[in-house]
């Protein structure tokens, strides 16, 4: 982990900068060969340092006089040490400068450098261990794999697979960058863990909740606290969609229908349970190609005309009742029933049968889904 974490440039930049804060002198960061891998000075990067690759080798800091900027290969008046987690060597960090000025200095940015990677380095691990129960869960909720392989590697974990038999997946309002491990721990802590519940990240705008079993009324009301917390402490929006009761076998299937609750789920209705749909069923499994031909038939060319399509709108939000209709839309009732009756002419769909009325609705509703 060392090996890799000091060959981030990135991780080599951060060093340098918070250095650069703590003293207003030079500073550069060598890997273990003595290369130049960092600086403030960017015109030293990539050139070999021969007093910070002595200072690896020996694991102690050594002062840069001008003896020896005369005698080795890079070096600069200043001094060097090693940095040093768990007792190895990772590289070296440099203050350029009359050594008598920047050697009380080395202490302290020595120390301060060592906690810096410390934390760093904590802060990947802890995103690493993430994502590995995120692997994890992903093969469990899509079958990838045998069940006996998903029990071996849940006791890695600490997880009893069989608690949990319901999930929710929770979509954002607005798509934004991914969560941090930081932030999403912070999100997790909004939740009531009087029922025990496993969260993971999934993509960059949905989050996972596995569930112990536990009442709807119960679960609603928990879902509804912790959704508004997260919008105020967090400023993120959620919406929940909810999947039915399964074993931990088939909890696959309770994600699916919690995935399809939650591309539902919006102001209106913030939580939805899979159970709850009804015409979005349908809509889920018909094809795109489908829709558009079942809409081009109902409605034809309707939608070009947007104060039909209106109309068309308010009238079915109203319950099809005229003089409600009429009023929401600011016009005469009598102007209403002319416009249905063009809706009528244009779709070839008469409103007053069943058949062809149940037509329009649906092709209506998926032209706005």
């Amino acid at each position: 982990m060392e090996n890799i974490l000091l060959q981030t440039k990135q991780l080599y930049n951060s060093i340098v900068q918070e250095m650069n804060r703590l003293i207003n002198e030079e500073v550069i960061v060598t890997d273990q060969q003595g290369i130049i891998v960092a600086s403030t000075d960017a015109k030293r990067i990539g050139n070999y340092h021969e007093g910070a690759y002595i200072a690896m080798n020996h694991k102690e800091k050594i002062i840069m006089t001008k003896e020896l900027t005369e005698r080795l290969q890079g070096v600069q008046e200043g001094v060097v040490f090693p940095i040093i987690i768990n007792k190895n060597p990772l590289g070296v960090l440099g203050i350029t400068g009359d050594p008598i000025m920047v050697e009380p200095y080395a202490r302290l940015v020595q120390k301060v450098t060592e906690l810096f990677i410390q934390d760093t380095m904590m802060r990947i691990n802890q995103e690493s261990k993430a994502r590995d129960l995120e692997f994890f869960i992903f093969d469990w909720l899509n079958h990838t794999g045998s069940y006996a392989s998903l029990v071996e590697r849940s006791k890695f974990f600490h997880i009893e697979m069989e608690t949990y038999k319901q999930i929710v997946v929770f979509k954002r309002k607005q798509l934004e960058t991914g969560f941090s491990y930081h932030r999403f721990e912070k999100l997790k802590s909004a939740w009531d863990y009087s029922i025990n519940a496993l969260f993971v990240r999934w993509g960059q705008d949905r989050i996972v909740m596995l569930l112990e079993p536990v009442k709807q009324t119960i679960l609603v009301n928990h879902l509804r606290r912790f959704i508004e917390l997260v919008n105020c402490d967090l400023n993120i929006r959620l919406y929940a969609g909810v999947g039915n009761r399964m074993d931990y076998e088939r909890l696959s299937e309770s994600f699916a229908q919690a995935a399809k609750a939650s591309e539902h789920a919006d102001d209106n209705n913030p939580i939805l349970f899979e159970a709850d749909l009804r015409f979005e069923m349908l809509e889920y499994e018909i094809s795109d190609k489908t829709k558009q031909k079942f809409i081009l038939r109902t409605l034809k060319d309707l939608p070009k005309e947007q104060e039909m399509m209106r109309t068309l709108a308010s009238w079915f939000s109203h319950d099809m009742q005229i003089q409600i209709t009429a009023d929401a839309l600011h016009i005469h009732k009598n102007t209403l029933h002319y416009r249905l009756k063009r809706i009528q002419e244009r779709t070839g769909l008469h409103l007053k049968q069943i058949d062809d009325l149940m037509l329009l609705y649906i092709g209506y509703r998926l032209y706005y889904c």
